[in-house]
């Protein structure tokens, strides 16, 4: 099979170790979708492009999608030509959970998309608003357990792992809780701010701010280790709520049929990036621990945790509200 002339440029340029600065890819920018502005994956997205944009030769251009908790742009790389220009920074959620409770999605996730790398691991805290009467996990269940109306927690999207941490939340804790599906994290922001919605979990990035700020409250981390950007938040476990520990990262993906050798390219270009001291320490002040993968680790990653995801949504009957 004879490859297009926008592969063959593509090839030819990856062949020249990280030398995609050819006349090819200076011509046309990298395009690097992610599925909501001014959330945490846009706050990763756009430093690890900095990074990026020299090591690929030319633009790396973060571009929103919204729509559909991620499928809209992860649709949009699947039909992408697998050039390497167009690429997913996505959620954990949309490559584990979105495919596990969602029929009839316009792509498959094994079929039409090639996992790059893996980019970051989040440090995610339970919130509240600051008016709240709890400084804890405890206090917040013995504020909560009396009240009649359901607690309203708002969640960034139908699919999204934070249905997954409100749902496991409810089981440790027995609270009375209503997930509210918003389009994206940063309007679940404005609402606890304003004292609309009780609460929800959050990636730091979205967070950290806030809680320094004193504007809101963090009762506690989910997963079993405390974060180095915010050491005296304990963790959820610890505080005896066992349970609430689906750990949240980010990834690169390329449309499936980029070739291999573009792909094993742009994985070790993105290790390059995130070892950057700037980048690794600018991520870290956030919450975020930079981690890339190979491919084939990536791959695994993501089987590994839908299983394991979808035990946990068959228990909790988890599904597309």
């Amino acid at each position: 099979m004879r490859l297009s002339s926008a592969m063959t440029s593509a090839v030819l340029a990856v062949t020249m170790g990280l030398g995609i600065s050819t006349s090819y890819a200076q011509q046309k920018p990298t395009r690097l979708l992610i599925f909501a502005a001014g959330g945490p994956v846009d706050f990763v997205g756009r430093h690890l492009a900095v990074k990026l944009s020299p090591l690929l030769g030319g633009p790396v251009v973060v571009e929103a999608r919204p729509g559909a908790s991620g499928v809209v742009a992860a649709q949009a790389v699947a039909n992408a030509a697998p050039d390497g220009t167009t690429l997913l920074l996505s959620s954990s959620g949309l490559l584990t959970i979105i495919p596990t409770i969602t029929k009839d999605l316009p792509y498959d996730t094994d079929r039409d998309l090639a996992p790059v790398s893996r980019v970051v691991i989040n440090a995610t805290a339970l919130v509240v608003g600051a008016s709240t009467p709890a400084n804890n996990v405890r206090e917040f269940v013995a504020f909560a357990k009396p009240l009649k109306d359901p607690l309203i927690f708002g969640s960034p999207g139908v699919g999204n792992i934070v249905q997954i941490w409100i749902e496991t939340f409810k089981a440790a804790t027995k609270l009375n809780i209503t997930n509210v599906p918003y389009k994206g994290i940063a309007p679940v922001m404005i609402d606890i701010l304003g004292g609309r919605v009780a609460g929800t979990f959050g990636d730091m990035p979205a967070l950290l701010s806030h809680i320094k700020a004193g504007k809101m409250k963090a009762l506690g981390l989910v997963g079993t280790k405390r974060n180095s950007a915010a050491p005296d938040i304990p963790t959820i476990d610890e505080q005896g709520y066992p349970g609430v520990d689906a750990l949240s990262w980010y990834g690169v993906l390329a449309p499936a049929k980029t070739p291999p050798a573009l792909v094993a390219k742009l994985a070790e270009a993105i290790a390059r990036a995130l070892a950057d001291p700037e980048l690794k320490a600018k991520l870290a002040e956030s919450g975020v621990e930079a981690s890339s993968s190979t491919p084939e680790d990536f791959r695994q990653l993501i089987r590994d945790d839908r299983t394991r995801l979808a035990k946990i949504i068959a228990e909790l009957n988890i599904t597309a509200q």
